[in-house]
């Protein structure tokens, strides 16, 4: 090896074309992990309506006190107005699920409709 090539600290001898191999290295791992986060992300934001209750609400809820309320037919406005107080109690729940929740319950789908074991 050239001997341009080496540096040398102290009783530590390594090549430059060492640390440029391991600095790709680095950044091949944290582009990796930030891929990895952002495709988390997404996964979440596509989550049912049904598994968005039970990820996000049946925390510190019992799904039968959601399904009280999506039998007696709330209005879009109330579950707005609830699911936002949610959101100021603490529960995780970006905008899109928000939006998601207030039109799946205020309109209850099939999909909600067994989840509740209610008929239509």
């Amino acid at each position: 090896m050239k001997e341009q090539e080496r540096t040398t600290f102290s009783n530590f001898s390594f090549s430059t074309r060492w640390l440029r191999v391991s600095g790709r290295a680095a950044l091949s791992i944290a582009l990796t992990v930030v891929v990895v986060c952002a495709l988390n992300s997404i996964s979440f934001a596509e989550e049912s309506c049904s598994e968005l209750l039970t990820n996000r609400c049946e925390i510190c809820h019992y799904n039968t006190r959601v399904c009280q309320k999506v039998k007696k037919k709330k209005g879009k406005s109330s579950w707005k107005r609830t699911i936002k107080n949610m959101v100021r109690q603490g529960a995780k729940l970006n905008t899109a699920e928000q939006k998601k929740l207030v039109v799946c319950l205020s309109k209850p789908t099939p999909e909600i409709m067994e989840f509740c074991n209610l008929k239509k």
